[in-house]
């Protein structure tokens, strides 16, 4: 049997097959009058031809009627299933699929997802939620931070027991990354209107090229104070600074309901999606976060599916797994026990040997 795991976030869809190999993707899509087309793609002409590309079919996954008919596409399921086919396609067309799925993700479109993993044609052995499969090497309460193109979703994943499991969880609809990257475009509109009187979001080249490089340039505010770039456009190249300190006050505004999760859960370890990873330089209480590898919860769902297709009884959302090795502190009469030895600056785990 052939076996891949495929992760839903529609900021980076990946697939990674048994063998190791991997295909990644965003959730962008464009509908031409031979076929769709997604990914880097659909994504590179998003903003000049905003009537062709869709970003939300995953995000609203359904049959509901596409606003405007098309040939290719009835609704927003027919987008995802072109998508998904061609990942599954990228990786060798795997018999069985384990999908790492989020929480956002209600049971009506885990069945149209079902219907649509079966439609490839392939087996579904196993949904797990992503947060879990993102955390399952983990041995520490740990708050896992899932940003998608338009909503984030935010777990608490604890050990105990020999068990792991997802003991809170909140969707932020409206606080995507795509959300983000409007903020930062906004602002750069805003610089080049009171230094040129020319606004980069009326032009449509100007605007994909805002788009296209904002990626980059959130990375490098990670660790540079300021970025400084210029726009090309019809009065020539247009200078322009971008700080961290006015980008982390804009899109700090938008980031209330995340921080209200985070501080009902103080003192867990911090751990960023690794599309999420440009928070950490958007926000000061990321800034020491860990960021997840870009294939984690596939990785992870490959090397646990032994265990968790023991568990899974029927094709639903696994929440929690029991493992093979107790997680997480003891607990005796609610009494949480040593669990490390301090030595200078080292903290040494008591289960394990010291010589």
């Amino acid at each position: 049997m052939t076996l891949a795991a495929l992760e839903l976030n529609d900021q980076s869809l990946l697939i990674q097959a048994d063998d190791g190999t991997l295909h990644a993707e965003s959730g962008f899509a464009r509908l031409t009058p031979d076929g769709i087309i997604t990914g880097e793609d659909a994504h590179a002409v998003a903003w000049r031809e905003p009537q062709h590309v869709y970003n939300q079919y995953w995000c609203h996954l359904n049959q509901a009627p596409l606003a405007a008919s098309q040939r290719l596409a009835r609704h927003h399921g027919d987008i995802a299933f072109a998508q998904l086919r061609g990942l599954w396609h990228s990786v060798g067309a795997p018999e069985s699929l384990m999908v790492a799925a989020p929480g956002s993700f209600s049971d009506e479109q885990l069945s149209l997802l079902l219907g649509m993993i079966e439609a490839l044609p392939a087996s579904a052995v196993a949904i797990v939620d992503s947060a879990l499969a993102a955390c399952l090497p983990e041995e520490r309460e740990t708050l896992f931070v899932d940003m998608h193109l338009h909503q984030s979703v935010l777990s608490l994943c604890r050990p105990q027991g020999g068990e792991l499991r997802i003991v809170a969880q909140e969707v932020i609809p409206d606080l995507g990354m795509l959300q983000v990257h409007n903020t930062v475009a906004r602002h750069i509109s805003h610089l080049l209107i009171d230094s040129f009187r020319f606004d980069p979001l009326h032009a449509s080249a100007s605007e994909q090229s805002i788009h296209d490089r904002i990626p980059a340039w959130l990375t490098r505010l990670r660790w540079d104070d300021e970025v400084a770039d210029t726009l090309a456009s019809e009065q020539g190249e247009l200078p322009f600074i971008l700080r961290r300190d006015d980008i982390q006050a804009l899109v700090g505004e938008r980031l209330v309901n995340l921080r209200s999760f985070v501080n009902r859960h103080p003192g867990c370890r911090l751990l960023l999606a690794h599309a999420s990873g440009p928070l950490a330089g958007l926000a000061e209480e990321f800034s020491e976060a860990d960021v997840a590898g870009q294939s984690a919860a596939a990785e992870h769902c490959l090397s646990h599916h032994p265990l968790i297709l023991e568990q899974a009884e029927g094709v639903y959302r696994i929440t929690a797994l029991r493992l093979g090795t107790s997680l997480g502190p003891a607990v005796e009469n609610d009494q949480q026990l040593a669990t490390h030895l301090l030595s200078g600056d080292r903290a040494l785990p008591l289960r394990r040997p010291v010589s």
